[in-house]
């Protein structure tokens, strides 16, 4: 069936509706991938479920003037990008519909004027993720979209270019037999001027741990790519952390990251934001020129923002849970008027409520894609008083559950900026400012 696309939503997808007179589905929305607004295509339904269904386009008949031949030969099947098919600037502006139409679902009205922050479209990404087949024939490669398929890859061109190099020197290094068979996923992460990277590997909990041939893989890899810093192995109990003492522990646990003239020291297993090329504009963007008395960050992971804070606050509180970051956050804040504080954020504002703290000037708060955590941790935000809050979010839809929540306890959403710390691939980075 013939299909015009509305617009691009956030997840990726172009959005159309189903012609009427076109049976039981007739006036259906229908989600396209890999299409633009104003296409027309030829498409066949693939999936088919209560409000909507899923398309896959046959033939674009008439293509958008922003459609472009992908950078990747692997976009379409690898999970990882939704938009190579766009050039970037057009990328840029779908993000900035997609943040608008989430916030104003969520209810958050009289919106700001969105200003966006862009910079390098490809080789930005200092941090990778990869899974590592060992037979019949050795390959790396990421996850299907939507499955636990695995796209073969041998190179990624969103990657920082030492990441790159790593790729195509472990892809040769697989090849003579010299990556260790029971690997099963590995992570390569490299600081600002690609100076020097550690790698994370995990192997199946239950394996006979050979810790030999993980020490002759990483010699060999060393010796190729001399910037290897320090690597560890894990077992792999949970698929996203790092649980437990390392079977393994090679070379250094960390690594320096260099942001606006400011060092980080960020550990194995610490989160740190992957766009190398952003990174400086970033921060200046979300502390601005924000001053006072006190400031808290809440999920401060090593400290990115904290350690800015702190030329700019008399005493600054730093909140972190995950034990790696904490103790980065420690070394980071060293000889600084910082205090952190090792919590969860519930339990923190819980604490902070609870003893009636005075108010601090400014929390500035980075939680991961499931926002602060719902109604009681966004009323505890309130009760807390904060003459100004910043929101830094990754997800735009917990965004607009959260801002929704605030604005109505009494908050003034001030400043939107939608900054793309992600290009190629639906997801999206925004600083919002609230007044008391």
């Amino acid at each position: 069936m013939k299909l015009s696309i509305e617009k691009v939503i956030y997840g990726g997808h172009g959005l159309a509706r189903i012609p009427e007179g076109s049976g039981a589905l007739g006036g259906m929305r229908v989600f396209v991938p890999f299409t633009l607004p104003q296409e027309i295509v030829e498409a066949k339904i693939t999936e088919e479920h209560r409000g909507y269904c899923v398309g896959e386009a046959q033939q674009i008949e008439r293509a958008s003037e922003f459609r472009v031949d992908p950078p990747c030969p692997f976009f379409g099947t690898c999970g990882g990008c939704q938009l190579q098919h766009s050039v970037y600037s057009h990328q840029v502006e779908m993000k900035r519909a997609m943040l608008v139409e989430s916030l104003t679902r969520a209810g958050v009205r009289a919106l700001p004027p969105i200003s966006a922050i862009s910079g390098e479209a490809l080789g930005y990404r200092n941090r990778v993720r990869l899974r590592v087949q060992s037979k019949p024939e050795f390959a790396l490669g990421y996850r299907q979209e939507k499955s636990h398929r695995m796209v073969v890859i041998d190179r990624c061109p969103i990657a920082a270019p030492l990441l790159e190099r790593c790729i195509a020197v472990i892809c040769e290094l697989g090849q003579i037999n010299a990556v260790p068979l029971d690997m099963q996923e590995m992570e390569i992460f490299t600081n600002h001027d690609q100076s020097a990277f550690l790698m994370t590997m995990w192997v199946h909990p239950q394996t006979r741990f050979q810790q030999n041939s993980y020490v002759e893989f990483l010699q060999k890899l060393q010796k190729e790519i001399p910037q290897l810093h320090g690597a560890a192995v894990f077992a792999q109990e949970k698929e996203t952390s790092h649980t437990g003492w390392p079977l393994l522990q090679w070379g250094q646990k960390s690594l320096l990251y260099r942001v606006a003239g400011r060092e980080y020291t960020v550990s194995l297993g610490s989160f740190f934001q992957v766009n190398c090329t952003l990174l400086d504009t970033f921060v200046a963007a979300v502390v601005g020129d924000e001053s006072g008395h006190c400031a808290w960050e809440l999920y401060a992971g090593v400290g990115l923002f904290s350690l800015a804070l702190t030329q700019r606050f008399e005493r600054v509180v730093a909140v972190e849970s995950s034990r790696s970051a904490c103790k980065d956050l420690r070394k980071n804040l060293q000889g600084t008027n910082a205090q952190t504080v090792s919590s969860t954020t519930l339990h923190f504002l819980q604490q902070a409520v609870k003893r009636g703290e005075d108010a601090p000037d400014l929390i500035l708060l980075d939680p991961p894609r499931a926002g602060v955590g719902g109604v009681e941790a966004c009323d505890l935000l309130a009760r807390c008083n904060a003459r100004r809050i910043i929101y830094v979010s990754c997800d735009p839809a917990t965004l607009g559950r959260d801002l929704a929540a605030l604005v109505q306890s009494g908050y003034r959403l001030q400043r939107l900026q939608f900054v793309d710390m992600f290009p190629q691939t639906h997801h999206l980075e925004t600083i919002a400012t609230l007044q008391r």
